[in-house]
């Protein structure tokens, strides 16, 4: 899945509400859902990011990069076939951006 999405601010704070997000992200707590081997890393403006959704028993691995410009943000990642047989790639792109809108105040 790939995504591009303007953030109206600078790279530099980008990069930080990105990071802050991330981190919150990779320790919510979910009924029956565990997040385990959650990994990131930043080379200058280019995350790198990996997490195992574990729900009862399966690992969904979601693995990706964001890339932060001067002006946005831009998402590739890797989805569960799982999870894309149960939401659309579309509905996904549509709560990533109002979430992403939402943190950006946008």
């Amino acid at each position: 899945m790939n995504l591009t999405l303007p953030h109206h601010t600078t790279q530099e704070n980008a990069i930080k509400t990105i990071e802050n997000k991330l981190n919150e992200v990779m320790n919510w707590e979910f009924p029956k859902v565990e997040i385990i081997d959650p990994e990131k890393e930043w080379e200058d403006n280019l995350l790198r990011f990996s997490f195992v959704a574990q729900v009862m028993m399966i690992d969904l691995e979601f693995a990706g990069t964001v890339l932060v410009t001067d002006d946005e943000a831009i998402l590739e990642a890797d989805l569960p076939g799982m999870i894309t047989t149960f939401v659309s790639e579309d509905k996904i792109r549509q709560v990533i951006t109002r979430e992403f809108n939402k943190l950006f105040n946008i």
